[in-house]
């Protein structure tokens, strides 16, 4: 195996990597069925629908742990105008990302004293997992 691959595998738990190789095994099964992929099946097919998988997998993702992060949001929020306490509600919209677009419910805060809106996020600086 690669040391690229070790690496990307390296920030997982065993659990998490046994998970993944499940989800592998199901997809297959689903898309050629009980007795597996055909002989003619090359690299290149096995390949492309690796990526696609790991396309919508990423988008699951992103859209599972921002709305985990969005639930955080629930207590009121000072108002960056007039400092008046708002209370949240929920925005959806799409957000084109690099493996399609995904819901996005992001957390709105309007204040009726300034009639704007606001969202907590667009201040917040960048937490990246290392």
């Amino acid at each position: 195996m690669s040391e690229a691959v070790e690496k990307r595998r390296a920030r997982f738990s065993p659990e998490v990597l046994a998970k993944m190789q499940e989800l592998g095994r199901m997809v297959s099964a689903e898309t050629y069925g009980q007795d597996g992929p055909p002989v003619e099946l090359t690299w290149a097919e096995i390949e492309d629908l690796g990526h696609e998988i790991g396309k919508l997998t990423a988008t699951e993702f992103d859209q599972t742990v921002q709305r985990q992060q969005a639930e955080r949001f629930d207590a009121a929020r000072a108002c960056p105008g007039c400092g008046k306490q708002c209370m949240p509600s929920v925005k959806h919209r799409n957000l084109t990302t690099r493996d399609g677009t995904a819901d996005l419910s992001e957390p709105e805060f309007r204040c009726v004293t300034c009639e704007r809106s606001f969202f907590p996020s667009a201040n917040q600086p960048s937490a990246r997992r290392k």
